[in-house]
């Protein structure tokens, strides 16, 4: 349980970062960086919830896109797979750079949505489970 805790730890460290750095490229328009930012800490909240539900990080996109799918199912909430579709596009952006601002901003908005109802979760987990970090 104590390595899980850690590892619970750590994540949340690196989405902290990452948020931090979202906001800062943000602001300076630089989208295809703040677009990777969003997808980190996408990833990040994504594996601390399969860690509090299944004890084991994610691996890899399919497997985060199985695990953001079976979570929409099982909350009943079909737009979180939309939402993970725009964060897909999102780090695609990073690579390719082929968004234009008025494109990445949709994107960001269906992005976020995703990550406060992932935050959400984790810290439902997390108070359910007892664990402080």
């Amino acid at each position: 349980m104590e390595e899980l805790i850690e590892e619970v730890r750590r994540r949340i460290g690196i989405i902290e970062s990452y948020s931090r750095n979202y906001v800062d490229y943000l602001h300076k328009g630089e989208y295809a960086k703040a677009s990777e930012m969003l997808w980190g800490i996408l990833n990040n909240l994504a594996s601390t919830l399969s860690l509090l539900y299944e004890g084991k990080p994610i691996s890899g996109h399919l497997e985060l896109k199985s695990f953001i799918t079976s979570l929409a199912s099982m909350l009943g909430n079909e737009d979180i797979v939309k939402w993970f579709r725009a964060c897909e596009k999102l780090h695609a952006n990073f690579f390719h750079h082929f968004m234009d601002e008025a494109t990445f901003e949709e994107y960001r908005v269906e992005a976020e949505k995703l990550i406060d109802t992932l935050q959400k979760l984790v810290v439902e987990k997390l108070q359910e489970q007892g664990i402080r970090v």
